[in-house]
C-alpha cells in the first residue's frame, strides 16, 4: 500500500542477508541501542534533493560518503554506494503522494554496525535510506530577503580531530551555535569560525564572500565541510572562466563585502543580506548572486526560487 504522507513514507535498510535495500516503514525504521553508530556517534550522512523530481549528479556525494566509510574501516557494500539507484527506488516507492514538481530531500546514513565476535566491526555497517521534506517556506524567505547571519560563540570542529571533509550526523557545534544566536535574533543562521577565529561556514551552508572587485572567496576547504553544491558551483563557474579563491577570511574583512553567497544541498543558492544585523554592501542588485543562481536554474534544470514561491 503506497503511503499518503512523508510521515507514513517508506524507507530503505539495507540488508546483508539478500545484499540488497529493503522497504521498511519509516515509522518502525530503527537504530540498535549497540550500534556504534548510537555508543560512539559513528555515524555518516549524506542528504541530496530532487529538481524537477530527478537527481542531479549525484558522485561528489557518493565519494564523500566512500572517503568517510574509509576513514570509520566500513566496508561499504557497492550497493549502498550506489546512490543514484536507490534513491530513484525510494521514489518509486513512496512516487503515490510525490505529486508533479513536488520535491524532496533524500537522507542517506551508515554506520560501523553492531560488535559481533562473528563478523570484524565494519564488516556489516547499518545502512539506512529515507525521504524528508524540503522546507520550501524558508526557502522562499532566503530567495527573496536573504539569510541574516550572525557570528556564533562556537567553533567547527578542526581537522585535528575528523577529517573536514567527512560528514558525520554529529551536529552538536551547529546546534549549539545556532542556539546562540537565535537566542539573539531568531531568524539568524550560525556563522561559525575555526579555532583559529577565520571565518569557516554555516550550520547549514557554505559560506561564499565577495569582495568589491568581484571576487568570489571561500574560507579555505581543509577549514570547512566541503558541500557537494559548493563542488558542483566552483565547477559551473569554470565553465565562464571564474574561479573561487579558497584563502583564509577574517571577520573585520565582511565589513566591507559586497556579496555573500551561501551554497547548500536543500537550497542551492541563496543569498545572506546581514551579518550581526549590519547589511552586507550597497549594490542590492547582487550581481554574482543573480550569476550564481542563473547557472544554478540552468543546471538543475528548474526555476528553483519560482518553485519555492509556490
Amino acid at each position: 500500500m503506497q503511503p499518503s504522507s512523508l510521515h507514513d513514507s517508506i524507507a530503505l535498510r539495507f540488508d546483508h542477508v539478500s545484499h540488497q535495500f529493503g522497504p521498511v516503514p519509516l515509522p518502525h525504521l530503527s537504530w540498535s541501542l549497540n550500534d556504534v553508530g548510537t555508543t560512539s556517534g559513528a555515524i555518516l550522512v549524506e542528504r541530496f534533493r530532487t529538481y524537477g523530481s530527478k537527481f542531479i549528479d549525484l558522485s561528489d556525494y557518493r565519494a564523500r560518503l566512500e572517503f568517510g566509510a574509509k576513514q570509520l574501516e566500513i566496508s561499504l557494500p557497492v550497493e549502498v554506494a550506489d546512490l543514484a539507484h536507490n534513491a530513484i527506488r525510494l521514489l518509486d516507492l513512496n512516487d503515490s503522494f510525490l505529486q508533479k514538481n513536488r520535491d524532496v530531500s533524500v537522507v542517506v546514513l551508515v554506520s560501523p554496525g553492531v560488535p559481533s565476535p562473528e563478523y570484524p566491526l565494519g564488516s556489516r555497517p547499518t545502512c539506512m535510506m529515507h525521504l524528508t521534506e524540503l522546507p520550501f517556506a524558508k526557502l522562499h524567505d532566503w530567495y527573496q530577503n536573504g539569510t541574516e547571519l550572525s557570528l556564533a560563540p562556537h567553533r567547527v570542529v578542526p581537522t585535528e580531530c575528523w577529517p573536514s571533509q567527512m560528514k558525520t550526523r554529529s551536529r552538536l557545534p551547529y546546534l549549539l551555535s545556532d542556539a546562540a544566536v537565535s537566542a539573539v535574533n531568531s531568524k539568524s543562521l550560525a556563522l561559525l569560525a575555526t579555532t583559529k577565529g577565520k571565518i569557516a561556514d554555516t550550520s547549514v551552508a557554505n559560506f561564499l564572500m565577495i569582495d568589491k572587485s568581484s571576487q568570489i572567496i571561500s574560507p579555505p576547504k581543509e577549514d570547512i565541510l566541503v558541500g557537494c553544491t559548493l563542488l558542483a558551483v566552483e565547477k559551473l563557474l569554470k565553465r565562464v572562466n571564474v574561479a573561487i579563491k579558497y584563502r583564509d577570511i577574517d571577520p573585520a574583512e565582511l565589513d566591507e563585502a559586497s556579496e555573500v553567497v551561501l551554497t547548500g544541498s536543500s537550497g542551492g543558492i541563496w543569498f545572506a543580506g546581514s551579518i550581526n544585523g549590519q547589511r552586507i554592501g550597497r549594490d542590492s542588485t547582487r550581481p554574482r548572486y543573480n550569476q550564481l543562481m542563473e547557472l544554478w536554474k540552468d543546471y538543475v534544470g528548474i526555476d528553483f526560487v519560482a518553485q519555492a514561491a509556490l
